[in-house]
C-alpha cells in the first residue's frame, strides 16, 4: 500500500492505472476507460489530473503518514462494520436502486453496497476531504479489480461540502427509484475538541455570562 494524491492505494490498483494510462493523455478517453472498469464517473476532472496521476504513481513507492483528522470528527467506520450494516438492511429485504452516502470518507459503506444491493444503479458520494475522494475512487476500482463479475452501477464521487451539495436535483431526477441513504457522519464533542487544543470549535456564547461549571 502506497500513496497518491496523500490517499491509500492498492499495488493492484496503482498498477492497474499505470498499465491502462500510460499511453494516455486525454480526460475523455481516460475516464471512459476507468468508467468501463469501475462504474465511476468522471473520474479525472480534467487532463491535468491525468498527467499528475501518471507522474505520481510512476514514482510513489513510500507510505505516509496518516493525517490526525479526529478534530474533525474524522473516525472512518470500518469495512467489517460497514458490511454488517448492509446485511442488516439486506435482511430486511431493503435493496434499493440508488444509494446516497453524504459524507463518504475512504469509500466503506460504498463497498459494501457494491457488494450486497444487486438492484443498485446509481451511486452518489460526497465528502469535503481531497485525499478520501481519490481513496474512494482508488477503492471502487480495488472492488471491481477483484469482483470483475459484478455490476457496475454509475457512481459519481463528488468533492463538495454536504452543506453545499444540491440534493435536491438527486431527488428530481430520480423520484421513481427506491433511494438509500446510508452513512456514518462525523461527529465530536466540545469537550474532546478542547482536549485536543482544537480551533475546529463552535462559537459559544453565555447570555447570562456564566463561565465553566457556574
Amino acid at each position: 500500500m502506497t500513496k497518491v494524491f496523500d490517499a491509500n492505494i492498492s499495488c493492484i490498483v496503482r498498477d492497474f492505472l499505470s498499465d491502462n494510462l500510460r499511453d494516455i493523455t486525454s480526460v475523455e478517453v481516460a475516464n471512459k476507460r476507468i468508467h468501463a472498469v469501475s462504474g465511476i464517473m468522471s473520474f479525472f476532472g480534467d487532463d491535468e489530473y491525468v498527467q499528475l496521476l501518471k507522474e505520481t504513481i510512476s514514482i510513489s513507492n513510500t507510505m505516509l503518514e496518516e493525517p490526525d483528522r479526529i478534530a474533525y470528527g474524522d473516525f472512518q467506520t470500518n469495512t467489517y462494520f460497514a458490511n454488517q450494516v448492509a446485511l442488516h438492511l439486506k435482511a430486511k429485504n431493503i435493496s434499493p436502486e440508488l444509494v446516497i452516502e453524504p459524507t463518504c470518507g475512504k469509500g466503506n459503506f460504498i463497498i459494501s453496497s457494491l457488494r450486497n444491493f444487486s438492484k443498485v444503479k446509481k451511486i452518489f458520494g460526497i465528502e469535503i476531504y481531497g485525499p478520501y475522494v481519490w481513496e474512494t475512487k482508488f477503492n471502487i476500482i480495488n472492488f471491481f479489480l477483484e469482483n470483475s463479475y459484478s455490476e457496475k452501477p454509475d457512481i459519481s464521487i463528488v468533492h463538495s461540502n454536504v452543506f453545499d451539495f444540491d440534493f435536491d436535483e438527486i431527488a428530481k431526477q430520480h423520484s421513481t427509484k427506491d433511494i438509500l441513504i446510508l452513512g456514518n457522519p462525523p461527529w465530536v464533542t466540545n469537550s474532546k475538541l478542547g482536549s485536543l487544543n482544537s480551533t475546529n470549535l463552535p462559537k459559544k456564547t453565555s447570555f447570562k455570562n456564566h463561565s465553566g461549571l457556574d
